[in-house]
């Protein structure tokens, strides 16, 4: 069994719930979900929908005009049928600050 790469990563991830819609530019299709995990290059974002991976998406909060693009780079079934998609965004990401988090 091969150790999982994500558990290595260069930059830590802050759990942080964060309204978002996720869209596919190429069909115009969206979904209008929340963050699990925020970095500065990454997200990962709760989905009905299973995703390619290095697939092309938009991100942009619902609650503050941080929006980018970014790649899908790994989409994992859950047990309750949605997914967990882990997102590379293009450019860093600095307005993950400005965008206000959910209530607990």
């Amino acid at each position: 069994m091969f150790p999982d790469v994500r558990a290595n990563r260069a930059e830590p991830r802050v759990q942080l719930k964060i309204f978002v819609k996720l869209s596919n530019p190429d069909d115009g299709s969206f979904e209008l979900t929340q963050t699990v995990d925020i970095s500065l290059h990454g997200a990962r974002v709760l989905s009905k929908t299973p995703f390619l991976p290095n697939q092309h998406l938009l991100l942009r909060s619902i609650r503050s005009a941080f929006s980018c693009f970014a790649r899908v780079a790994h989409c994992d079934s859950r047990p309750d049928g949605s997914f967990d998609v882990g997102l590379d965004i293009y450019r860093p990401a600095p307005d993950w600050s400005s965008a206000k988090p959910l209530c607990s």
